[in-house]
């Protein structure tokens, strides 16, 4: 992915969390969420090569790659709705456009709501909007 479609991602990212309003739902919980996640899609686009985004889920805190940087914090999960804590991020600076995926990462997550699955494939949304997708590692 070039600068112009990494800045289209965050830009799509903008737009459909601007878009959507918060809900939450009660809905039992599906499988649990630990262990470790590759992401594989972020607001409805594949990452671009050499970009490598992960979730890793232990009891309370999530961390991974956001990216670029390493993040780590903490989430809720009552059913299927999910939020996430702020995340603290390392300070490493790096190509334009992993930091564009990271940006668009660390919005996406902070946007999210609930989840559902479905085999090994983690889905996250904002409201009825899917905007992150991840396989099982």
């Amino acid at each position: 992915m070039n600068t112009k479609g990494a800045a289209f991602l965050g830009m799509a990212l903008a737009l459909t969390v601007g878009a959507c309003v918060a809900q939450q739902q009660s809905a039992p919980a599906g499988e649990a969420l630990a262990g470790n996640w590759q992401v594989t899609s972020l607001v409805g686009g594949a990452l671009p090569a050499g970009a490598s985004v992960t979730l890793d889920f232990a009891g309370k805190t999530v961390s991974g790659n956001a990216g670029c940087n390493r993040y780590s914090g903490n989430f809720v999960q009552k059913g299927q709705a999910l939020t996430f804590a702020p995340t603290a991020l390392t300070r490493m600076a790096c190509a334009p456009m992993l930091m564009d995926v990271e940006s668009g990462f660390t919005k996406a997550l902070a946007a999210v709501n609930r989840y559902d699955m479905a085999a090994d494939t983690l889905r996250l949304f904002v409201g009825d909007t899917l905007i992150m997708q991840a396989q099982r590692r």
